[in-house]
């Protein structure tokens, strides 16, 4: 246990992250964008880091992340809360996790570095959780 994961390591579970787009650029303050958000600010995006990004692939089962500022180094869920273990860099990143790990509605994405420190944090609800079904 460490303050950047306070509960027994066998109550998360790691998510597999696929990085799909990359980009280096000035440093901005860190953030975090899921799912329909980026989209909605692509255009400032654009503006503000001189980058088109690509078009957002459709995959039903995975959540999609865009990261400004932080690079994510690993990612494990727990209850309500997305841990990304990240370090700040001036880079954007777009990818994707699984959601059939989740089994709460509501997310809090929360972006630390190995101190357990908050770089960033974003609450997102998912429009249907995906249950796992234990037998």
């Amino acid at each position: 246990m460490n303050k950047l994961y306070p509960y027994p390591a066998v109550q998360y579970i790691p998510l597999p992250l696929e990085i799909f787009f990359q980009y280096q650029c000035p440093f901005s303050g860190p953030f975090l964008l899921v799912e329909k958000e980026i989209s909605l600010r692509k255009e400032q995006i654009q503006e503000k880091f001189g980058v088109q990004l690509p078009a957002l692939p459709f995959v039903p089962h995975s959540l999609i992340l865009f990261f400004g500022g932080i690079k994510p180094q690993e990612i494990k869920y727990r209850g309500y809360y997305v841990t990304i273990k990240a370090e700040p860099e001036p880079a954007l990143y777009l990818g994707s996790i699984p959601k059939h790990y989740f089994y709460k509605k509501t997310l809090v994405f929360q972006a630390k570095n190995e101190n357990g420190e908050i770089l960033c944090s974003k609450l997102y609800n998912l429009e249907s959780p995906t249950r796992v079904k234990v037998r």
